[in-house]
C-alpha cells in the first residue's frame, strides 16, 4: 500500500468481511533527504499507526528495498508501536538493468547477514520480494535460527 485512506479502507473491509488476520504492508522509498515515504508521502511511522488503528494484526514494509534500508524502516515501524508483529518482505537489492534483463544484486548469504539487525529493529516475520529465489529464503531461515540459538530463544 502506499496510502493510508486506501490502507484503511482494506484492512476494514477484510476484518469486516472475514475472520483472519490482517496484513498490512507499504512500500516506501528513500527520500533525498534520507527519510522514508511512499509514492503518496506516507512515513512509515504514520503508516504503522493508520494500519493498526484500523484494525491490522501485522504490519511492515514490502518490496522496494534491499534488506538493508528495511533495517530504518523498520525501527521507525516498531519506535511507534512496540507490540504489533513487524512483517518484512526485502527485495534482494536494488535492481539494475543490464542488457535488458532486471537484476538483484544482494546473494543469499547477503541478505543473510542483515537479519540479526532486521530483527533487533524489530521485525517478527521475515520473507523475501522481487529477485529473492528459494536460495534466499533459506538462507534467512538459517540466519533466524542461527540468532535465536545464539539468543536462547
Amino acid at each position: 500500500m502506499s496510502d493510508a485512506t486506501e490502507a484503511c479502507l482494506a484492512v476494514k473491509a477484510a476484518k469486516e468481511n472475514t475472520k483472519l488476520e490482517v496484513i498490512c504492508t507499504f512500500t516506501f522509498e528513500k527520500t533525498l533527504q534520507g527519510t522514508y515515504r511512499t509514492m503518496m508521502g506516507l512515513s512509515p511511522e504514520d503508516a504503522a499507526v493508520a494500519a493498526v488503528k484500523a484494525g491490522a494484526d501485522i504490519i511492515g514494509p514490502n518490496c522496494g528495498n534491499g534488506i538493508a534500508r528495511m533495517i530504518d524502516i523498520v525501527k521507525a515501524m516498531r519506535a511507534v508501536d512496540k507490540k504489533t508483529p513487524i512483517l518484512v518482505h526485502a527485495n534482494a537489492g536494488l535492481p539494475t538493468n543490464v542488457d535488458g534483463k532486471d537484476i538483484f544484486p544482494e546473494s543469499p548469504a547477503d541478505m543473510a547477514a542483515r537479519v540479526p539487525a532486521l530483527i533487533e529493529a524489530g521485525a517478527n516475520i521475515i520473507g523475501g520480494c522481487c529477485g529473492t529465489t528459494p536460495e534466499h529464503i533459506s538462507a534467512i531461515k538459517k540466519a533466524v535460527e542461527t540468532y535465536q540459538a545464539k539468543k536462547g530463544n
